[in-house]
């Protein structure tokens, strides 16, 4: 296994973007602001419990729209030729998204949109509408200067496994994941912290050995650790300050899980 080494950004990703070169990360995973927090936040039917009320996931139509095409086309730039765009989102953003993509990059290829199936999705706290049981991601390729997108197809076929895709058979656009685990939350406590096999998949996909991996909105530190325990190097940028300690502790060499050497940097 390479050292590979992981820088952590303090700050908002608009700003800490730009000091990023152009051209020089593999991939780029991003687990973007859905904006679906309200204010007074959102309440459950049938007990006193709130969620969503996150200051960094509430905007206006006008300001979200900005927002999403301002660090989409940051990222982009950043991006290789051939190198991998993949985000995820829910209904809330995903169609947005995609519309950015899709017009206003000329070079950017989608070659895929997975869905997400969480076999122990939360219950729907309205139960006005159906339970949300998906959300789904966007993969695109930045194409240009003679080089193609990567696709590791015999990982994909060895590596992922669940009920709807058997090992050693042509992956499918819908992956069955549960939801992030409690033993994946031990560092610490993050709304939206995506799990470990969810970036597994993404990473072995479309990056090798020794390859970057960037990540904007890099919440408890997923990608980081993924791509620590893979040999990928990677770039993570947190707006939330008070998120650094859980993505130190799970970047801490200590884990029994990660054996290769690595160097952690963190900027703010």
């Amino acid at each position: 296994m390479v050292k590979t080494k992981h820088k952590i950004i303090i700050g908002d990703c608009l700003e800490k973007l730009k000091s990023i070169p152009s051209d020089s990360v593999d991939l780029v995973f991003a687990d973007p602001p859905y904006n679906m927090s309200k204010k007074q936040g959102l309440g459950w039917k049938y007990s006193k419990h709130v969620t969503m009320q996150e200051n960094w996931d509430m905007f206006s139509k006008d300001e979200f729209f900005s927002f999403n095409l301002q660090w989409i086309a940051e990222c982009l730039r950043v991006l290789k030729h051939g190198g991998s765009f993949w985000v995820s989102g829910s209904f809330h953003n995903i169609y947005q998204l995609g519309f950015i993509l899709q017009n206003f990059f000329n070079d950017i290829k989608i070659n895929n949109s997975i869905v997400w199936f969480k076999p122990n999705a939360q219950p729907n706290i309205s139960c006005r509408m159906f339970t949300e049981s998906t959300e789904h991601l966007i993969w695109a390729t930045k194409n240009g200067n003679g080089k193609k997108w990567k696709f590791n197809y015999a990982d994909t076929k060895n590596l992922i496994s669940d009920e709807i895709n058997p090992k050693g058979k042509q992956t499918r656009n819908v992956w069955s994941i549960a939801l992030t685990p409690k033993s994946e939350k031990w560092a610490g406590k993050h709304p939206t912290q995506k799990p470990v096999e969810l970036l597994r998949r993404v990473l072995l996909a479309c990056t090798d050995e020794g390859d970057t991996v960037l990540d904007p909105f890099l919440g408890s530190g997923t990608t980081s650790f993924v791509a620590k325990t893979l040999g990928r190097h990677s770039i993570g940028i947190e707006k939330e300050a008070k998120y650094l300690p859980i993505i130190q502790k799970r970047l801490s060499p200590a884990q029994k899980k990660i054996e290769e050497e690595a160097e952690i940097e963190v900027i703010r």
